[in-house]
């Protein structure tokens, strides 16, 4: 190779250079932007086991309660008997006042009684 040939090559050379050194500092950029995602989707992996598993957990939660139509139900059956000894109560009210009244006439008469007797 003459040296005016060199003279030519070198700068292509130089500028080959140049153009593989961008390459690998672009590649290295690459490298360390997939690492950041690869910790990234790490975590995000992490965090959906954590959620199925909470999700899990929750499930067996709700299978474990009663289901809405049952509540429904059972509250119904207790408006029912709540009903029922309210009657009841009232019934027995009506009854204990009837008692009352009576006994103040019964009272009353005793007295009459009394009163007439000691004359």
């Amino acid at each position: 190779m003459t040296l005016e040939e060199s003279r030519e090559i070198i700068p292509l050379m130089e500028s080959m250079i140049g153009q593989i050194e961008e390459q690998q500092t672009l590649m290295a950029e690459m490298i360390l932007e997939m690492q950041n995602r690869d910790t990234q989707l790490s975590l995000m992996q992490e965090q959906n086991q954590k959620l199925q598993k909470l999700n899990s957990e929750l499930s067996g939660l709700l299978n474990i309660l009663p289901n809405t139509e049952e509540l429904l139900s059972k509250m119904e059956e207790q408006k029912t008997k709540i009903e029922l000894l309210e009657n009841e109560n009232q019934q027995w009210q009506k009854l204990a006042q009837k008692l009352n009244s009576e006994n103040s006439l019964l009272l009353k008469q005793n007295t009459e009684l009394l009163n007439w007797n000691s004359r």
